[in-house]
């Protein structure tokens, strides 16, 4: 068993769950995706609320993570901190990659299920993800060799 020698800190926790939430909703989203796509390439063969879902998915990962990420950049802004830079640039690049695919995957679903936020949504997030990969080379670069961070 491997033992820390100093425990992470509040915004290193933040930047794994800013992390996981990003990584949720891209699963999320392109689930959802391929189910309005269907089997067949018809869609669902009940009525779905494509917008309900959206905000839904919304508000349970996508935004949270995004506000996760702004607050460990907050905390870690003065003195950068290398794990929650890493973690944040990662982040970053799973909204932006995901957010692409998911692009990908809007032109097959049916017309009939199709709603404008299906497109509004991939596109704010990839300008989210790339905020938060410039946020997080911004705490990565602004670590201070041979300085302490601050312990809580």
């Amino acid at each position: 068993m491997i033992i820390f020698k100093k425990s992470l800190g509040l915004e290193s926790w933040l930047s794994i769950a800013s992390l996981g939430l990003a990584l949720m909703f891209v699963l999320l989203v392109l689930s959802f995706y391929n189910f309005l796509i269907g089997s067949e390439g018809k869609g669902p063969e009940r009525f779905v609320d494509v917008r309900g879902v959206v905000i839904k998915t919304l508000s349970i990962s996508g935004a949270p993570s995004i506000i996760l990420a702004l607050i460990s950049f907050g905390l870690s802004k003065n003195y950068g901190n290398k794990f929650s830079g890493i973690l944040l640039s990662l982040t970053g690049l799973i909204l932006i990659i995901g957010m692409m695919t998911s692009i990908a995957l809007v032109s097959n679903i049916n017309s009939e299920f199709f709603h404008p936020t299906l497109l509004i949504v991939p596109y704010t997030f990839i300008l989210g993800g790339i905020a938060i990969l410039i946020i997080g080379c911004i705490v990565y670069l602004k670590t201070k060799k041979g300085i302490k961070n601050r312990e809580i």
